[in-house]
Formats: C-alpha cells, structure tokens, sequence
C-alpha cells in the first residue's frame, strides 16, 4: 500500500492510463471480402478478409473454426501450406500464416484474410504463388470493390490492362518503425487537399498544402485526416452546430461529424473533396463520406492524431476507384470517379519545394556552424580558464606559520 502512499507514483498511474486512452484504436475493420474459395483435399468453402496491410494471406484458427484440424495437421512453423482453389483453378502448394481469431472477425463465414500488402522488397505470398503458378502473367492484380457480384464482396482481375489507370510511385516507408501498423501496407505522397463542385473552385491555387503520405487500408471504412485540417474542411463545408455535433471518442482520440437525418439534402450538396496524390486529384464525394444509420448521417471521416502525417483512405476510397497493385515497379494505380490532372503545377511545386527545403537547409546548416563555432570558443576559454585557475594554486607560495607574539618581541620594549 505503500506504493499508491506516494503521489508521485499515483501520477503516474495516471499519466499511463492517459497515455492508454489516447492511444489509436484500430478496432474498425470491414467485412469485405472474397468468398467461393476452396481450401484442403477436402475441397471446403471459405471466405477471406481483403487487408491491404500485410503481404501474408491468413487463416484464423481455434476450436469454432470449421477447418481448425485440418489447419493443425498441415502446421509447419505456423505456416499451413495446401491446396487451393482459386478463380477456377487449383494451386497445390500455397501458404497461410496460421492466426488466433480475432473478437472483431467473428463471422462463421469469414476464416481468415488475403493479404495484399507490400514487404521491403516488393514481395507478397500471393501474388508470387499466383505468379508462379502462371496466373499472372507480371505481378500486377487488380482489385474492384464494385463488381463482387454482391454487397461487400470483391472481384480480382488477374490480368488488367494498365494504360487507362493513373499512378502514383510508392514513397519511402523509412519514416515507420518496422512495427508499425501500417509498415507494408501502400503508401504514396499526398502533396495537398482541395473543395469544390465548379471548374472555378478546382484549381491548383485553390489547394491546401498537405505535405504528407497517405496510406490504402481496405480494412477500414473510414478516412483518417489529421485533425489540424478539421476546421478547413469544416468550414468549406458550412457545418454547424444546429444540423451537426462533433462527436469526440475519447479512447482512440478521434473526432467525427454527426449530422440529423433533415440535412441529408444539405449534406449531399456540399462540395467534394479531391486528395492531390502524385499530381492528379481524387474525389470523394458527400455522399461517399457520410452513413445513415437510421438515426443520424455519420460522418465517415476521422480526424485523428497520428505523429507521422499519415493519413488514411479506406473503403470509401477503394469503392470509388478500381486500383491496381504493381509489385514488379512498386507502384499503385487508381481508375475511375472523376480525377483532376494537376501534374504539370504538381512538377513545379515539387521544384519549388526543393528549392525552399535546400534553401532551409542551408540557412540551418549556416546557423548550426556559426553555433559550433561559437561553442568551440567558449569551450576553448572554459579549458584555458580552468588551466590557469588550477597554475596558479599549485604553485602559489604557502604562508608560514606565525609564531606566538611573546615570541616575536618583548611586550615590555613594545610598549616603552
């Protein structure tokens, strides 16, 4: 008891538990997913999970799970390596990372994830089976949320053609921890942000700087914004108190709009938003971006805190844009909805900005010598006064001891 006796130790109980409440909460998965696949000699229907985040295709495993024996005996250093079914043609050998089964995937239907990520070197578990099974005839997949055949399913497309696609390079990861949740999930510079519904307002000169990277997550169906662009956004969009509340979650730190179901007209007027990635714009539109759920139209965006600049475009994103994965160039590439060609005021930005960043650079390379400089010379002095300091007491003379004054002279022929 001792220990909860000290205030310092209780704050920082405190402190941890603060820490803990503001923490991200990726708790928000999707359920889209591929189904009609067959696993095992069994021939046994599964569905699987689409996660952009992770270049491993899993099954879940526990005692629920339908195949979770057959999972158990063909275990090799948690990998399970079988047969498969896939688009109408048997893979003999194809691997799975075997995974406990997480609360937030408990459909019956769903055992487990295709993961279509990318690793440090442009790798992937199922892409390169389907590539050396020759299924793929290059690297490349295409993924269309739209044509799954029903709600929340996907089609893959083996084999697309590129030329109609637009695309964005892949920017260095070197900014995440190897632990981050979104180290091989795809990710590309996101350069600026712009509003609006007429030629006149989509204009270069109209457009928020960003300066960030922005990630693909098929396994959200929100879009993560940082939240110093919430008023922005806010304020283009005339949301007000009356119609709307800003809904504050306080265990992920995440704040959204929750509009009443009498503004959906309103809402639907709003202008769009287009995210400016490798020089060409994206539109997510309002009625892409808020759900009804029976009793208001929340907001599907979620403006959050995350120290990187990262942000997030989720479902609402891949649904409106059929997207290609090109593993043999490390590039990503979008087709459809309404996209925005600012390439050539996106070349010169570019220059610009590394212009002013060496420029920057310059001036704090300048500043940092003057500062060494002047720390060299005051160090130098420093050393010089110590030196002296230290000469001179070792070799200062010591004074002799003064013997007692009876000793010195005569009191009696001091006095007369």
């Amino acid at each position: 008891m001792r220990f909860f006796c000290n205030p310092l130790n209780i704050l920082i109980i405190i402190s941890f538990l603060a820490f803990i409440g503001a923490a991200p909460s990726y708790e928000r998965y999707t359920t889209t997913f591929l189904d009609k696949i067959h696993i095992g000699s069994k021939s046994k229907e599964i569905s699987l999970i689409l996660n952009t985040l992770t270049s491993k295709s899993t099954l879940f495993t526990n005692s629920k799970r339908p195949y979770a024996q057959e999972i158990q005996k063909g275990r090799k250093s948690d990998v399970l390596i079988d047969k498969i079914n896939f688009e109408g043609q048997t893979i003999q050998s194809f691997p799975f990372n075997l995974g406990l089964d997480e609360s937030k995937l408990n459909n019956q239907n769903i055992q487990g994830e295709f993961g279509f990520g990318i690793d440090s070197d442009n790798s992937n578990d199922l892409i390169d089976t389907l590539y050396d099974n020759g299924m793929l005839s290059s690297k490349v997949i295409e993924l269309d949320l739209e044509e799954g055949g029903k709600e929340n399913t996907f089609a893959l497309n083996l084999n697309p053609k590129t030329d109609d696609f637009t695309f964005c390079d892949l920017s260095s990861k070197r900014f995440l921890d190897s632990d981050d949740y979104y180290y091989e999930s795809w990710i590309c510079e996101i350069s600026h942000i712009l509003m609006g519904s007429t030629k006149d307002q989509l204009v270069w000169h109209n457009g928020v700087e960003v300066k960030g990277q922005v990630a693909f997550d098929s396994r959200t169906k929100y879009v993560y914004i940082p939240k110093n662009f919430m008023n922005y956004i806010a304020t283009l969009w005339k949301i007000n108190t009356t119609d709307c509340k800003i809904i504050h979650r306080l265990k992920s730190d995440e704040k959204f709009f929750s509009c009443s179901l009498k503004t959906k007209n309103k809402i639907f007027d709003m202008p769009s938003i287009y995210f400016v990635i490798g020089g060409y714009g994206f539109r997510l539109r309002p009625e892409d971006l808020f759900e009804n759920n029976g009793k208001n139209l929340i907001c599907l965006i979620r403006f959050f805190n995350y120290e990187k600049s990262l942000w997030v475009l989720g479902v609402p994103f891949l649904r409106e844009y059929n997207t290609v994965f090109d593993y043999d160039y490390a590039k990503i590439g979008f087709k459809g909805g309404d996209i925005l060609n600012f390439k050539d005021e996106y070349e010169k930005w570019t220059h610009e900005v590394s212009q002013r960043d060496k420029s920057t650079s310059k001036k704090s390379c300048t500043w940092e010598k003057i500062w060494l400089i002047v720390g060299a010379i005051i160090g130098i002095l420093i050393i010089i006064y110590v030196m002296f300091w230290l000469y001179r007491n070792c070799n200062r003379e010591r004074p002799k001891y003064h013997i007692e004054l009876n000793e010195q002279y005569d009191k009696k022929e001091f006095y007369h």
